[in-house]
C-alpha cells in the first residue's frame, strides 16, 4: 500500500491518550502564561489603579513585540538541540518554572508607589515573563506539530488541545472576581495570592507535564538547519502559500476582530453597568463563560466539519456565522438586558474554536510539506513564525485598543460619568469591527482557495 506523502521518513506511530492529554495540559498552562496577564491587568492596573489607557497598551504590548522577534531564534535554537533529554523537554521544564516565578512577581507591586512607578514595574516584570514564556510556547507548540503526521490525527490532537484551552479560558475569568472577594483584605492582598498560586500550580506544575509523557519524535533522513541563518528561514517560510494565509487569518482574528472585541468589557462596565468595575467584571466572567461553554460544544463540530470538507471550506462557514455575531452584538449589548449577552458566543465562539484546531492543523501541514520538500527539519521556526504573527496581532489590538480609549475621550478616572460619544463608539467598535473583519477574513479565503485549489 502507498504510504501518503505527508507520512515518508517518518515516525508514524499514533499518540496515545495519556500523550494527547499530557499535551493538552501544556496549553492549559500556556492559555494562562499568555492570557492571564492580561486578564488581570485590565481590571487591575488600567480600572483600579487607573493608569493611562495608552500607556498600559505600550506597557502590554512592547513584551509582546520583543518575544515576537525573539521566537524564531528560540525555534531554531530548539530544532537543533541535542541534548540527551531531546530537543524540546528541557526548554519546557526550565521555562515552565521561570515563567510561573516572573508571572508572580508581576502582582507584587507596592500600594503605595506612584501610579507610575506601578506601571513601570508591571512593564519590567511582564517583560521578563514574556520572554520566559518564548521558551515555553515554541517548544511545546512544536511538539504539537510533530506528535503526528497523519492530517486526521493531527485535527484530533488539536481538538483535544482546544478542550483545554477551553477550559483554561473559562477558569481565568474568574480569577480577578476571586481577588476581588471579601475574604481577602484588599484587592492587593488578592492579586498576590491568586497570582503566586496560578504561577506555582498552573504554570509551574502543570506547565511541565508533557514532558513526562511524550518522547520527541524520531525524525529520520533530515538534514540539520543549523547552517541556514534564522533570517534565511523565515524568508523561505513565509512565501510558503499556507503561510501567507495563516498570516492574513490569524491577523484579522486576532488584530483587527480582537481589537474590536476587547471594547466588551468597557461596554459591560460603563454602558451595561454605570461604572461599576465589580459587577462588569462578573458579567464579563459570565459572558467568558459562556464563550467557553458555546466553544467547547463547536470544538467536535469544528473537528468533523474540518475532516469532512477541508479546512477552508469550514472557516469560511465560521467567519459567515461571525459575520451575523458581529451585526447581533449591537442588539445584545444593550442596559438592562444583561442575560442576553449569552446570544454572543453563540455566534461568535466558533471562530476562536477554529484557531486553536483548524489554524494550528494548516500551520503543521505547511511545516510537514516543507520539511518533505527541503529535507530540513525546522518545525520550530514554523511554529515561532505563527507565534510571531499571534504575538503582533495582539500587539496591534492592545495598541489600537489603548489609542482608541483615548481618543473617544475615555477616562478611567471619571468612573460612570463618561461622555456618551465615547460609549457609542464602543458600541459601533465592538459591533462593526467584528461584522467587517469577517467579511475581510472571508475574502481572503476565496481568494485563496482560487490561487491554491490543490491545497484547499
Amino acid at each position: 500500500m502507498k504510504v501518503p506523502i505527508d507520512q515518508q521518513n517518518y515516525d508514524t506511530s499514533q499518540p496515545t491518550l495519556s500523550q494527547k492529554l499530557a499535551l493538552g495540559s501544556g496549553f492549559f498552562s500556556l492559555f494562562f502564561l499568555e492570557k492571564a496577564c492580561e486578564i488581570l491587568a485590565i481590571p487591575f492596573y488600567q480600572m483600579t489603579l487607573g493608569v493611562d489607557p495608552l500607556l498600559f497598551s505600550l506597557a502590554l504590548t512592547i513584551p509582546i513585540v520583543f518575544s515576537a522577534f525573539l521566537s524564531p531564534w528560540v525555534g531554531k535554537l530548539s530544532d537543533n538541540c541535542h541534548s540527551r533529554f531531546g530537543r524540546r523537554r528541557a526548554f519546557i521544564v526550565i521555562s515552565a518554572w521561570l515563567s510561573g516565578l516572573f508571572f508572580g512577581l508581576i502582582w507584587m507591586v507596592p500600594e503605595t508607589w506612584p501610579t507610575h512607578y506601578q506601571l513601570l514595574y508591571f512593564f519590567v516584570t511582564s517583560l521578563l515573563l514574556y520572554l520566559a514564556s518564548t521558551f515555553y510556547s515554541v517548544p511545546l507548540t512544536s511538539m504539537s506539530y510533530e506528535i503526528t503526521k497523519d492530517t486526521k490525527q493531527r485535527i484530533k490532537v488539536m481538538e483535544v488541545n482546544t478542550y483545554f484551552i477551553k477550559l483554561a479560558s473559562l477558569l481565568s475569568q474568574w480569577i480577578f472576581p476571586l481577588a476581588s472577594l471579601t475574604i481577602f483584605t484588599s484587592v492587593f492582598v488578592g492579586i498576590k495570592v491568586i497570582g503566586w498560586g496560578i504561577a506555582i500550580f498552573i504554570i509551574g506544575f502543570i506547565g511541565m507535564l508533557p514532558v513526562f509523557f511524550i518522547q520527541d519524535k524520531a525524525i529520520k533522513n533530515r538534514q540539520d538547519s543549523s547552517h541556514l541563518s534564522v533570517l534565511q528561514s523565515v524568508r523561505s517560510i513565509v512565501k510558503v502559500p499556507l503561510m501567507k494565509l495563516v498570516f492574513v487569518i490569524v491577523f484579522i482574528q486576532l488584530g483587527c476582530a480582537a481589537y474590536s472585541a476587547k471594547m466588551d468589557y468597557y461596554v459591560l462596565v460603563y454602558y451595561m453597568n454605570d461604572g461599576d468595575i465589580k459587577e462588569g467584571a462578573v458579567w464579563k466572567a459570565i459572558l467568558s463563560m459562556g464563550y467557553a461553554a458555546m466553544a467547547a460544544i463547536y470544538i467536535p463540530i469544528v473537528s468533523r466539519l474540518s475532516r469532512s470538507f477541508g479546512k477552508i471550506f469550514t472557516l469560511k462557514i465560521i467567519f459567515t456565522l461571525a459575520l451575523f455575531g458581529g451585526v447581533g452584538k449591537w442588539f445584545i449589548f444593550m442596559p438592562g438586558s444583561q442575560w442576553v449577552i449569552l446570544l454572543d458566543p453563540l455566534l461568535c465562539s466558533a471562530i476562536w474554536t477554529a484557531l486553536t484546531i483548524i489554524v494550528p492543523a494548516l500551520v503543521a501541514q505547511a511545516s510537514n510539506q516543507d520539511s518533505i520538500d527541503t529535507k530540513l527539519h525546522r518545525t520550530g521556526v514554523f511554529a515561532a513564525l505563527h507565534g510571531w504573527v499571534v504575538a503582533i496581532s495582539i500587539m496591534f489590538a492592545l495598541l489600537m485598543g489603548g489609542i482608541t480609549l483615548n481618543a473617544i475621550g475615555f477616562d478611567a478616572k471619571q468612573g460612570s460619568d463618561q461622555l456618551p460619544t465615547a460609549l457609542l463608539f464602543m458600541k459601533i467598535i465592538l459591533s462593526f469591527g467584528t461584522a467587517i473583519s469577517s467579511l475581510l477574513a472571508i475574502f481572503a479565503l476565496n481568494l485563496f482557495q482560487r490561487r491554491h485549489p490543490h491545497l484547499c
